[in-house]
């Protein structure tokens, strides 16, 4: 069988370490406990943005029925398609959960991390095949997405049409995405399911998942757009044996989406 969390070409093999089975099941694991952990986290900032920008909520203090009042529902339903507020929600959120991440992920793999985690730059001949792959595939979705009205997103025209600090929005809703998930999904759930399964079944189940924690979109924008896109991304991270080609183009593809035009 293949080198089951690394490259899918040809690298050093590394001795045997735990039963497969063991290791996958830990790999899972400890992908459910840190994305629980970002849902939290992403939930207590939004939160607190709530807060910050309610000050009538003040006036009794903080509690849990807090939540259930109808000022702190409208406060938050506004604010959970604001793009400043989303940013800032983003980068602490994603920025926390990463640290927790790389904690979990050490502690279980050592000095065996940056194997498991194909933490190795990728030549740049083949991260420019890849970006130029990256731009066909864009290209291809974004025309799909003009042709069918209905791929229009009313939640992205929301965040982006309420941006006004556009470098917290690049380092909040392009850079830390881009960073967490793929560390996350492409790196510590791939790398997982490495240890029994074959490449083809592992890039499925994680486009799969990819699909499935985007639910802000319609369905048909996961189906036509999401699932492509995660089906790539994690040919990108297999092919090139490299976390980092799958996170600059899921970058690239986060900063485009926010430059091009939305649709009224």
């Amino acid at each position: 069988m293949e080198n089951p969390s690394g490259q899918e070409h040809p690298q050093p093999e590394l001795p045997p370490f735990r039963p497969a089975g063991l290791e996958m099941a830990r790999g899972l694991l400890y992908f459910s406990l840190v994305f629980m952990t970002f849902m939290f986290a992403q939930m207590v900032a939004l939160i607190w943005q709530v807060w910050a920008h309610a000050p009538e909520l003040h006036a009794n203090g903080f509690s849990l029925s807090t939540l259930d009042s109808a000022a702190f529902q409208t406060y938050w339903a506004d604010l959970g398609t604001n793009g400043d507020v989303l940013s800032l929600v983003s980068l602490v959120a994603d920025g926390t959960c990463l640290l927790f991440f790389f904690t979990i992920v050490y502690n279980w793999k050592a000095e065996r991390t940056r194997h498991f985690l194909a933490m190795q730059w990728p030549p740049l001949r083949v991260l420019l095949q890849w970006a130029g792959y990256f731009l066909v595939l864009f290209a291809a979705l974004e025309g799909l997405a003009r042709l069918l009205p209905d791929m229009d997103s009313a939640f992205m025209r929301k965040v982006l049409g309420s941006v006004t600090n556009y470098p917290l929005m690049i380092i909040g809703l392009g850079l830390m995405p881009a960073l967490f998930e793929e560390f996350l999904l492409r790196g510590l759930l791939y790398g997982s399911l490495r240890h029994l399964l074959d490449k083809h079944v592992s890039v499925a189940i994680v486009a799969g998942v990819f699909t499935l924690v985007h639910q802000q979109y319609d369905w048909y924008i996961l189906l036509l757009y999401v699932l492509p896109l995660g089906v790539f991304l994690g040919y990108a991270r297999a092919i090139t044996g490299s976390i980092w080609t799958g996170v600059l183009l899921h970058l690239l593809n986060n900063l485009a989406s926010m430059m091009l035009p939305q649709g009224g």
